[in-house]
């Protein structure tokens, strides 16, 4: 069986889309394989991305914010289910996916772009692992237009 794809989706890809890459893909034991993008990435991650991910034990490399426009290339890997972190992305008129993957909204920050301070960005990591563990525990919960975490 191959391994379901799911495309995280934030504004600027520097820390929801990137926690929640890292955290699927050391935890989804093979059964998901994530990945993150936004319409408009910025240069680096977040310094909290980084730090958050290091106090969990997970890995940094290989994480660096990207353009969704890269998953339409036709050698990139192909989304089953988008998942869009905060409403914010709904701003952006999104591409046209290939295989026309199902879509889902994780409001991790509420209404309006993620904050700084250490104690917001744990939170939303917080609802990040909580959405994870839950489509883990019961699959069909992806299909689900929105999930509250």
């Amino acid at each position: 069986m191959n391994a379901a794809t799911v495309l995280f989706v934030c504004p600027d890809n520097a820390l929801l889309g990137p926690l929640a890459e890292a955290y699927l893909n050391a935890i989804g034991g093979g059964r998901l394989r994530a990945f993150s993008a936004a319409p408009a990435p910025v240069d680096a991650l977040h310094p909290a991305t980084r730090r958050l991910l290091a106090d969990h034990g997970l890995a940094v490399s290989g994480l660096i914010p990207k353009s969704w426009d890269i998953f339409l290339l036709p050698h990139a890997p192909q989304p089953d289910r988008i998942v869009a972190l905060t409403q914010d992305v709904s701003v952006f008129a999104q591409p046209q996916w290939r295989g026309n993957p199902k879509q889902t909204l994780w409001d991790i920050a509420g209404n309006g772009a993620p904050g700084d301070s250490a104690a917001v960005c744990s939170e939303y990591f917080r609802r990040i692992r909580l959405c994870i563990d839950r489509i883990l525990q019961d699959p069909s919960s992806l299909r689900q237009p929105a999930i509250a975490c």
